[in-house]
């Protein structure tokens, strides 16, 4: 599958050298894959609305919702978005309300990425 590349800084679309829109690829790729699906809304997907993490069900606003079971979900996401992930690991630390941290994954070329929540 193809993902089209967004600009880190703003998530906005760019163009390659030939003036087409430019299109990620290897850890990049992948890398954006993850940060999409991790921030990806149980049912927001149309096509496939079992995809996503039950944010507005389960994670936002619940007093004393486990931090290890959003971990959980952060990582299954992250591996699901690639057959070639074969590891991914979120770090997460609450300060008060907010919830901060990094996923790393691999692939199974020993690749690494990070995204930062």
């Amino acid at each position: 599958m193809r993902t089209l590349f967004l600009l880190p800084e703003s998530w906005d679309l760019a163009l390659d050298s030939s003036g087409n829109i430019a299109v990620a690829s290897d850890i990049y790729q992948q890398t954006q894959d993850v940060a999409s699906a991790c921030r990806t809304f149980l049912r927001d997907v149309y096509y496939d609305q079992d995809l996503g993490i039950p944010y507005f069900e389960n994670v936002l606003g619940q007093h004393g919702f486990p931090l290890s079971l959003y971990k959980l979900h952060l990582e299954d996401s992250a591996k699901s978005v690639d057959p070639s992930i074969v590891s991914a690991n979120a770090q997460l630390k609450l300060n008060g309300r907010e919830a901060t941290g990094s996923i790393l994954f691999a692939n199974d070329q020993n690749q690494t990425g990070q995204i930062n929540l």
